[in-house]
Order: structure tokens, then C-alpha cells, then sequence
């Protein structure tokens, strides 16, 4: 007979088998469940559709805040002269036929540095804006998606308050793309001092580039999230890059594909744009290759932010 008050060992030992935690492996077969029940993301076309949506119904608040961006690009961090003489490179490039992938692969290098100058001062004036600007479209977004009004002031005053927590998930991406960066920059230095045919150092550094790119966007895939997460009030950069993870677990290959997609559609419409310009009509190709390069940040953050709602839901 048990008293009041006692406990069987039987008992005891049932709520200790209760209070243990579920081990790694469990976890993770928990969250693979959970993650089979999560409605299929949309397609890329979709979420362009999405995008091109919320840009026309947003249009005077967006586009004011492109409009600031733009003029401050121009004024404080352009090197309008760097990009003349890269532009006039490129088109000597397109001048032959065998030229033409040195050409392509020229243009795609300029639009990835948007336009970046070569002084350092005007480098690190561009980091600032983008990292500024990032803040304040993210903040207008959740704003209009959320279905509340704002003005171009209140996103300027309101969206800088998560700067630090910002910084340090960015410096956690920075240091997710050294592998592929750094390392292969040092086996093509290496392999061009010891080979002289530079289509072998070419091939031989492609191949020791892919595993290293693809390393390195694995992790970006769930790191890039985080910047949105962070921005959310008394977010800590630890919890949201954790928060981030588990919100692509499993997903990570849908995810990866939506941001290809992306990156082909860019370089598409850049080369659709800027090639017959640089070949025929020479004087639009610098305020339209700003125009572009402007608008394709506020592209880049729609269109993963809506990516990012999407998996939320």
C-alpha cells in the first residue's frame, strides 16, 4: 500500500522516460514530417508575378525610395568614370566574334559589382547605402505586405533601429562566401604560375570552384533569410540565423532553385538591355545601366521577401 503522498518507482521512472529529450536523430525526423506537410512553394514565375504586383501597387512608396538611393549613388559612391571605361572595354570585346563570351563574361562582372568604383572610398560608400537601403526596403515591405500605410520619411526613421543585429548576419554571409572567394582565387593564381594553357588553369579552376560555390550557396540559402528575421523587434542575430535554418529545412533545394532563377532572369534582362546599347547607342548606356542596377536591389529584396512569406505560411 502506497501513503499519501509517496511515489511508485514504477511511476518514478515513467516520468523520467516522459522528461527525456528527444535525441538528434528524432528531432530531425520531427522536423522532415513537419516540413511534408508545408504547402509546395510557388514557381519562380510566380513569385516574379508576385513581385511585379507589389511594385505597381506600391509603386509611390518604393519608388521614392529608389528615387533617394539612386541620386545618393550618383552623388557620393558612382565612379561614373570607372564605368565609362569598363563599358568602352566591353564593347571593344563584342568587336569580334571570338570575343564575344570575354564580352559577356565583362558585362556580367560589371553588373554583379553594380557599377562599383575602384577607389576604396567609393566602395565603402556603396556598402553603406546598400546595407541602409536594405533596412529601409525591408521595413517598407513588411509594412505593405501587412496591409499598413507608410511614407518614404517614416521607412527612413523607423528602419534602422536593428542596424547591429543587421551587421552581423551579413558579416556571417561574408564569411560563408570565403570559401568559394577566396580559395579560388588563390588555385587560379597557383595553377596559372604552373601551367602556361590558360584554358587548362580555366577548366582546372571551374572544377575546384563548383563544390566550393555550391558549399557556400547551401548555406547562404538559409543565412539570407535571416536578415529578414533579424529585423523584427528583440530578434538576437544567433536566433534568427537559427530561426532561418529551420525555416528551409528540407526545402533547401526548392529554395536554391527560386534563387536561380532569379539570378538567370537578371542576367537575361541585363544582357537583352545593355548589349544592343553598348554595340549602337553608346550615350544611354550609363543612365540606363544605373537605372537597372538601382532597381535591382528593390527586385532582389521583393523578391525574396516574398519568397520568405511564402515559407512562413
Amino acid at each position: 500500500m502506497v501513503k499519501k503522498g509517496q511515489v511508485k518507482g514504477s511511476d518514478l521512472a515513467g516520468s523520467k522516460l516522459r522528461m527525456r529529450r528527444a535525441s538528434r536523430r528524432q528531432k530531425r525526423q520531427a522536423v522532415k514530417k513537419e516540413a511534408k506537410t508545408f504547402a509546395p512553394l510557388p514557381s519562380g514565375p510566380s513569385l516574379l508575378r508576385q513581385v511585379f504586383a507589389i511594385l505597381r501597387q506600391n509603386w509611390k512608396l518604393l519608388g521614392g525610395i529608389m528615387g533617394i538611393y539612386l541620386i545618393l549613388n550618383i552623388v557620393l559612391a558612382s565612379g561614373l568614370t570607372n564605368i565609362n571605361a569598363a563599358f568602352a572595354d566591353i564593347k571593344n570585346n563584342f568587336g569580334s566574334a571570338h570575343s564575344l563570351a570575354d564580352g559577356l563574361l565583362s558585362l556580367i562582372n560589371l553588373t554583379s559589382s553594380s557599377g562599383a568604383a575602384s577607389s576604396g572610398s567609393s566602395g565603402a560608400g556603396q556598402s553603406v547605402l546598400l546595407i541602409i537601403f536594405s533596412l529601409v526596403i525591408i521595413w517598407a515591405l513588411r509594412q505593405v505586405q501587412a496591409g499598413e500605410k507608410a511614407t518614404v520619411k517614416q521607412a527612413f526613421y523607423n528602419s534602422t533601429s536593428p542596424l547591429i543585429p543587421f551587421l552581423l548576419v551579413v558579416l556571417v554571409i561574408i564569411l560563408q562566401l570565403l570559401p568559394v572567394t577566396l580559395i579560388t582565387r588563390l588555385v587560379a593564381i597557383v595553377l596559372s604560375t604552373l601551367i602556361s594553357d590558360s584554358g587548362t588553369v580555366i577548366t582546372l579552376t571551374l572544377l575546384i570552384m563548383l563544390p566550393l560555390a555550391a558549399w557556400s550557396f547551401y548555406m547562404i540559402s538559409s543565412s539570407f533569410f535571416a536578415l529578414y528575421i533579424v529585423t523584427l523587434p528583440d530578434m538576437q542575430p544567433r536566433q534568427a540565423l537559427r530561426s532561418a535554418k529551420k525555416l528551409v529545412a528540407f526545402r533547401r533545394w526548392q529554395v536554391l532553385r527560386k534563387f536561380l532563377f532569379l539570378m538567370i532572369f537578371v542576367a537575361a534582362v541585363f544582357t537583352a538591355v545593355m548589349i544592343p546599347l553598348i554595340i549602337y547607342i553608346n550615350v544611354l548606356v550609363v543612365p540606363v545601366f544605373f537605372l537597372l542596377s538601382t532597381s535591382l536591389i528593390l527586385l532582389v529584396h521583393t523578391y525574396c521577401y516574398s519568397l520568405y512569406r511564402d515559407l512562413l505560411s
